[in-house]
């Protein structure tokens, strides 16, 4: 079911289904969505799903595909070759897709196949017609795509907008719904997300897509139990800004923010990559691919906001470096990060550069850690002057 909720490709105009055009009447009736409610349909060919989910994420993510993946293999998030991973990824998304919902057109995209008249089909479409309303009302699906430098405050923003369409999908799929079917409900997409093992997909895009639905319907679950759907139209209004507050929300005050310009500029000869925020739930997948989930999941849980500049060497395309400045809750917190980061990063960040040239610089002050790995030096342009 959850890779059945996935984003996809291209399409040709037509009528929508009936069955989409009921769905969408209920889902307003439920979700106090302003009429008219009924957003166009277009069919899209099984056969140019594939190539059509590559165009939207080549639109969509800050680089192209294969230079992600080699990013996140160069930062240890992943092990293989960029091409053969995309390859995997994009026949495992294409081979689950039934629709979806797209922002830019404000229209439903459904894959021409019998699955998506069945009843899991009307599952599939009672959520992404969510995601619609929330277009309408809050503009949320917009908004996310607008996140695109920061994944972290985009991962836990989609977690709410997945989540609260999950609840949409189980409260229509079942009416009168008590708090009994809502509990096995969320086990039940826990344990769907376990379940979930692509083969030749890295376990780092698997747990990227389960973690807006598990923790994301957790989240909404939480707030629609404290005041019902008047809380959860808060959090689609304002979804936490990061994946530490998603994970904590009964923490005092806000997570902070890293700004970019805390980090060195980018080096005379080499080219930025991306800069982006890791964040709580990146730091410990990060680290878990050294340490035990539990031990990595506690230093994680010290995020106080980060910022990384990932760059390569325009010369030599072998050569990475990164500059990551990472703020902690307690000065305790800090020390502990930078002590298990010392010990594990140089294996994590080993495909950085050639052998023998991975160098690291470690500034630990009160609750700020700043690492440098494989970054060159300043040039006599860019030094201060004294």
């Amino acid at each position: 079911m959850l890779g059945s909720l996935l984003l996809a490709g291209a399409a040709l105009a037509a009528p929508c289904p009936p069955a989409i055009t009921a769905i969408a009447g209920q889902v307003a009736k439920l979700r106090d969505v302003p009429a008219p409610f009924s957003p166009p349909c277009r069919l899209i060919a099984p056969g140019a799903l594939r190539a059509a989910l590559d165009r939207k994420l080549r639109r969509d993510l800050p680089v192209a595909p294969e230079l992600y993946i080699e990013a996140l293999a160069r930062l240890g998030f992943i092990e293989g070759e960029p091409g053969p991973v995309y390859s995997h990824l994009l026949d495992f998304y294409a081979s689950q897709v039934l629709g979806y919902y797209e922002p830019d057109g404000d229209e439903m995209v459904v894959v021409n196949t019998p699955a998506a008249a069945r009843a899991e089909g009307d599952l599939v479409w009672a959520h992404e017609l969510e995601h619609a309303a929330q277009e309408h009302r809050f503009h949320l699906p917009s908004r996310l795509l607008a996140m695109r430098g920061d994944s972290d405050e985009q991962r836990a923003a989609s977690a709410i907008a997945e989540g609260e369409a999950m609840l949409v999908m189980f409260v229509l799929n079942t009416p009168g719904v008590t708090p009994e079917a809502l509990a096995l409900a969320e086990t039940a997409v826990r344990q769907q997300a376990r379940e979930l093992a692509p083969s030749g997909v890295p376990k780092y895009f698997v747990a990227d897509l389960a973690f807006p639905y598990t923790a994301g319907f957790a989240a909404v679950l939480r707030a629609y139990r404290a005041g019902g759907w008047p809380a959860v139209d808060r959090l689609l209004a304002h979804p936490p800004a990061s994946t530490a507050a998603l994970l904590h929300p009964d923490r005092p005050g806000v997570p902070g923010t890293v700004p970019a310009g805390a980090l060195p500029p980018v080096p005379d000869g080499w080219q930025e990559v991306f800069t982006d925020s890791v964040g709580e739930w990146g730091l410990a997948f990060l680290l878990g691919r050294r340490l035990g989930k539990v031990e990595a999941d506690a230093l994680a849980s010290g995020w106080d906001g980060d910022r990384l500049r990932l760059v390569r060497d325009r010369a030599r395309p072998d050569r990475w470096a990164v500059a990551w400045r990472l703020a902690c809750r307690t000065v305790q917190a800090r020390q502990s990060l930078e002590e298990a980061m010392q010990r594990n990063l140089p294996a994590l960040f080993a495909h950085l550069a050639p052998p023998g040239q991975l160098r690291f610089t470690w500034v630990g002050a009160g609750r700020t850690l700043e690492v440098l790995a494989a970054w060159p030096p300043p040039s006599p342009r860019q030094r201060s002057p004294s």
